[in-house]
């Protein structure tokens, strides 16, 4: 039976709309403001995942050019691989949720916004986020919510809660906040020189608004909510952590002393597996079909070791102290034939990244449901297999180089001169070393 809830928004009306579409979904939601339309759908698999040691969590933001009255550009007229739009959206809803599932859960669980309808001037971003919180808080699927999520804009020396599209043109702010009623969750930011001041201002600003989103979303809760799934909870034998303890803990210490990353992988492995050893001899067949038990109560006392360590030394796994920043070098004009290069080398982590200049007519060209047709400034990330010493098939970009590529442009757009004063289209290429 279709119900309908209603509160107020950043001055506008927000609407769910639950009981009438996507039935056989564990929880599903039409949520509405202004022309603005999303469906949100959450659905979680009958059984665990076998032999994983995550949580399989996947997150789809669908923007449909049919909600805007678009035909997709191209041959072939229909939807393919998602846009960074949309891509960036479906992370801004997976952070702050995925830390609120329970560490031992491992039904697969999926979520899906549909953008159906767009007012051009009420993004469907934050209505994607707040009815992903919906679904999962109305499902029967354990999630420790809810969240609320806004947007908030800063005009005229004013903060501004989910501002529209028209009013974000003149806002030194873009900031999105989701948090839970207690906590902040997830803050991501661009601006135009906002103080530190300013900007803890705008997140408590933000994160006021979200306690009334966290409210409203309880009173739907408590009157359609389905009783949640009982987890299938591992819980390591308070035996095996004893012993593990009483045999481990010296082993450990020992092991994690040295410095270099790799010297400690490597004394870490044949303390381990001394420790192994020794349980063996001692308990014999009491522990021979434990191992996954016994692995994980290593696993927690390592982090126990290094925490240790840390706050009781002051010393970080890699030798350095509490206030000591890794080794930075940098070097400029690497190579002859481009526009411009850099390298910039942190610890062991290193980006060489490549500039090109060319005319505004290399506009990236935008195909989707915003306003906005194209984009002077393009950084792209790439993060190779041997960048992190492993071999794995070169695909595209994935979600986590989309997201971090549009993190270069965020902070740089802000200090790139006008149009007018440099009427150049500009990539930068980031390839990590």
């Amino acid at each position: 039976m279709k119900k309908t809830f209603e509160t107020e928004l950043g001055g506008r009306k927000l609407i769910v709309e639950t009981g009438h579409v996507a039935f056989q979904a564990n929880a599903a939601c039409m949520i509405r403001c202004g022309d603005t339309a999303v469906l949100v759908a959450a659905t979680m698999s009958e059984k665990p995942r076998e032999g994983i040691d995550f949580f399989p969590l996947s997150v789809d933001f669908e923007a449909k050019m049919y909600s805007v009255g678009k035909i997709p550009g191209g041959f072939i007229k229909r939807e393919s691989r998602p846009p960074e739009t949309s891509i960036l959206t479906s992370r801004l809803i997976d952070r702050p949720l995925r830390p609120l599932f329970d560490k031992n859960f491992r039904n697969d669980v999926q979520i899906i916004s549909t953008v159906m309808s767009v007012d051009p001037e009420i993004a469907p971003d934050v209505l994607g986020m707040i009815g992903s919180s919906i679904v999962l808080s109305i499902s029967d699927i354990p999630f420790a919510g809810p969240t609320g999520s806004v947007f908030v804009g800063m005009i005229d020396d004013e903060y501004v809660i989910n501002p529209s599209t028209s009013q974000m043109k003149n806002s030194r702010l873009n900031l999105t906040v989701a948090g839970t009623r207690d906590a902040v969750m997830m803050v991501e930011a661009s601006s135009y020189e906002i103080s530190e001041d300013e900007m803890l201002d705008a997140i408590l600003f933000g994160h006021e608004e979200i306690k009334k989103i966290v409210s409203f979303i309880d009173t739907i809760t408590a009157e359609i909510g389905k009783p949640k799934k009982e987890i299938e909870s591992k819980k390591i034998s308070e035996d095996i952590v004893n012993d593990v303890r009483a045999e481990g803990y010296d082993l450990l210490v020992e092991g994690l002393k040295p410095f270099d990353r790799y010297e400690r992988r490597e004394s870490q492995e044949i303390a381990t597996s001394k420790l192994k050893e020794k349980l063996e001899e001692k308990y014999g067949e009491e522990y021979s079909d434990k191992e996954d038990d016994i692995d994980d109560a290593v696993y927690n006392l390592v982090k126990e070791v290094i925490r240790g360590k840390i706050i009781r030394d002051g010393l970080r796994p890699d030798g350095r102290s509490l206030t000591e920043v890794r080794d930075i070098w940098c070097d400029v004009s690497i190579f002859k034939r481009t526009h411009g290069s850099a390298i910039f080398t942190r610890g062991e982590t290193q980006a060489l990244t490549i500039t090109t200049l060319g005319p505004l007519s290399e506009k990236q060209k935008i195909d989707g449901i915003t306003s906005d047709v194209g984009k002077k400034y393009m950084h792209h990330y790439n993060m190779p297999p041997y960048s992190v010493g492993e071999t794995r098939p070169i695909r595209g970009p994935g979600r986590r180089e989309i997201g971090h590529g549009v993190l270069g442009e965020r902070a740089m757009i802000p200090v790139l001169p006008s149009e007018e004063d440099f009427p150049y289209t500009l990539r930068l290429v980031s390839e990590i070393l």
